[in-house]
């Protein structure tokens, strides 16, 4: 059969979406390259995009449904078909929902890869199960929640804008590549001239190119970004005009900052008072300037206060909805999201959510994980039976992996749907083999809050028991009684997704992307989406939920004398959070757990490259590979996160334990907004192995 060649889109290697070409022959995957004509990527791509052929054709991939035939974690499973498995799935449900009510029944997803995660909080509206465990409480939802609650809509960087400076803050897009942010539109801006600073914790390659570079001590940001308010206030280099106009609570602003000296900031942060004003004065004089802001900023119990200060740090230099600035991306016309989750079906879902009862910021559609866990554990304050998990591996990237493996084992059922068998997988009563990107139709990107759409039709037919994350579902729903609230077909769901833009499926794949309309400054016809129609410096609605109305932040407590390291951590660009470690083309540059420590504290300790090395906190062990480089300041050492290992088939659990950074944290103290723990800046020993 002669070679052909399609177009299609990253389907979440990474948080992208790059352009790609694929050709077929015979049927299958033969190649897959970057497509430069892709008018969102533009040619960028990684390691990770390019190796969706060894992921379409792994010899570790699932292929039949399993069901448990032993103890818990014993790798004992009996195959069955896709009728047996889903009648066994609805059952179990329905059972717990009418012994124990829809409380004692709960979901869980990690990062969306589609439209599966809100088709799953669908499935749980119409049931009246309150609660859809995700990652957002540590991903992407402080930023987003204190942007709303600011400034009425979430600012993404317009980097393919006029920008004059680009404030890094946590992010390293060239390996990262978050959800509509990509290298490739960084390099860009810079090439056209922008200037540049970086806040980060490793001297990265953009710390090596940036104007200034801030080597922050991991989990200061919230004192750095008030230093930076401080300085810019104190200092007169705010936009006025639009401070005067457009924002209101300026004044208890300039109180607030007022105590975040640079003197004090510099011994807080670990960076000099000179870089800090330098900084500062750079973003906030180079207009147009674009914050862009990594997930890592959202990552210790001050998540809600640094985010909300970095957003202040756009609106008071005048950045908000300026081209350059950070913008409000407007999606196409698409199925509206409540409409797609049927959030209207469920009017009491606010008052039953475990966000309530923990006090959290009242307006989440998902439930901090951490929450789950413990209502599971606990029994309170309500018992939950049942969990059903799909694109999530919760005892790698749940904060206090053994309690997570507790409150696994003991429930009354478990289903785990997903491309391979993980460690959650290996607890499951019901495994479901999932489709994988190619293999089904699909669309990136819907609800997320960056302004367009990417097409990923389907190219090649999966193996014959996969079915993808919709299908799943859709099914799912009939035998819950729910079918007249789904569709006929999987690829239905799609096509009512983009029905409103006027096309059909098959003529939005031929475009490829589907941008919203592109303005600007629109507060000046309509105001900011917020009860005063400004940006709330100082908040009316965290004040009418009973949370301070300003950000504040706090001076770090000195490193105990037991754990004298200060542990953060990394995702390897060569995997997406804990995915992927099976696929050869990635492994092979990345083979073992990594932890990496400067040569001061190595000196220090008498570490040598390649040794492994115990990391040690006040909540248990791990081991990785010590890495030793120049790149970080002593006490600061950077873990990889996420690992566990595929290959170990003889282990049911692929050596879960070994590695895992999250048997090192803990849920001890939260954030009281956003219910985030500490994951990151966490006090730790280094004990040579």
């Amino acid at each position: 059969m002669a070679q052909e060649w399609f177009r299609t889109h990253c389907a979440r290697f990474d948080h992208g979406g790059c352009g790609l070409k694929v050709s077929l022959k015979d049927g299958r995957v033969d190649k897959v390259v970057p497509d430069p004509d892709d008018p969102f990527s533009h040619g960028w791509h990684c390691r990770k995009g390019l190796s969706a052929k060894e992921r379409l054709e792994s010899d570790l991939r699932l292929t039949q449904p399993l069901r448990r035939n032993g103890p818990r974690g014993s790798g004992l499973w009996e195959p069955i078909g896709w009728d047996q498995a889903l009648d066994f799935l609805a059952q179990q449900f329905i059972r717990a929902i009418e012994t124990s009510g829809p409380e004692s029944v709960a979901f869980a997803q990690g990062a969306p890869k589609g439209p599966e995660f809100f088709l799953l909080l669908r499935l749980a509206n119409l049931l009246r199960c309150p609660n859809v465990a995700g990652s957002q409480h540590v991903c992407h939802m402080p930023r987003e929640q204190m942007a709303l609650v600011t400034c009425g809509f979430f600012p993404v960087a317009d980097l393919e804008g006029p920008s004059r400076c680009v404030l890094l803050w946590g992010s390293n897009p060239p390996a990262t590549n978050e959800e509509g942010v990509l290298g490739g539109h960084l390099h860009a801006c810079l090439k056209q001239g922008a200037r540049l600073v970086v806040v980060d914790p490793l001297r990265t390659a953009l710390a090596e190119k940036a104007d200034v570079w801030l080597q922050i001590r991991p989990g200061t940001d919230d004192l750095l970004a008030m230093g930076f308010l401080h300085i810019i206030l104190e200092e007169g280099i705010y936009d006025r005009e639009f401070v005067e106009r457009w924002t209101v609570g300026f004044d208890d602003l300039r109180q607030a900052v007022k105590p975040y000296t640079p003197q004090r900031v510099a011994a807080g942060c670990w960076v000099s008072e000179e870089k800090i004003r330098a900084a500062a004065r750079l973003y906030a004089q180079s207009r147009p300037a674009c914050l862009q802001w990594g997930n890592a900023v959202e990552h210790t119990p001050k998540s809600a206060n640094t985010c909300r200060a970095l957003v202040h740090l756009m609106a008071v230099t005048g950045n908000l909805e300026q081209p350059g600035g950070n913008i409000r991306a407007e999606m196409p016309r698409l199925l509206a999201l409540k409409d797609m989750i049927a959030l209207d079906e469920f009017p009491d879902r606010p008052k039953k959510l475990l966000n309530r009862h923990h006090g959290i910021l009242p307006r989440l559609i998902s439930v901090p994980s951490w929450m789950v866990v413990q209502s599971i554990v606990d029994q309170a304050p309500y018992p939950i039976r049942c969990l059903y998990v799909q694109g999530s591996n919760p005892l790698l990237s749940y904060t206090e992996a053994e309690v997570v493996k507790k409150a696994l084992e003991s429930l009354d059922f478990l289903a785990v749907a997903d491309q391979v068998m993980t460690p959650t997988a290996a607890l499951a009563d019901l495994v479901l083999p999932v489709a994988l990107p190619m293999e089904y139709d699909d669309i990136g990107h819907y609800g997320l809050p960056h302004g367009f759409i990417t097409a990923r039709p389907k190219l090649v037919d999966p193996p014959d028991a996969c079915r993808s994350d919709l299908w799943i579902i859709n099914e799912w729903a009939k035998r819950m009684g729910l079918g007249d609230r789904f569709w006929p077909k999987a690829e239905d769901i799609l096509e009512a997704i983009v029905a409103p833009s006027g096309l059909t499926y098959g003529e939005f794949c031929q475009r490829g992307v589907l941008f919203g309309p592109k303005r600007y400054r629109t507060y000046q016809d309509k105001g900011f989406k917020t009860p005063s129609g400004k940006v709330e410096l100082r908040s009316s609605l965290m004040e009418k939920w009973g949370f301070a109305g300003l950000p504040a932040a706090e001076d770090p407590e000195p490193l105990p004398d037991d754990f004298p390291f200060l542990l953060t951590s990394r995702k390897p660009k060569d995997f997406f959070h804990s995915a992927y470690r099976h696929l050869e083309r990635l492994r092979r540059e990345h083979r073992e757990p990594t932890v990496w420590i400067s040569l001061d504290s190595a000196s220090r300790l008498g570490i040598s490259e390649g040794q492994e090395i115990f990391i040690e906190t006040a909540h248990g062990r791990i081991t990785q590979r010590a890495h030793l480089t120049d790149a970080l300041q002593h006490p600061v050492v950077l873990a990889d996160f996420g690992w566990w290992f595929p290959e170990k088939v003889d282990d049911p659990m692929r050596g879960w334990q070994v590695s895992n950074l999250n048997r090192v944290t803990a849920v001890t103290r939260t954030d009281p907004v956003m219910a985030t723990p500490q994951v990151r800046a966490i006090p730790c020993r280094l004990i040579p192995a």
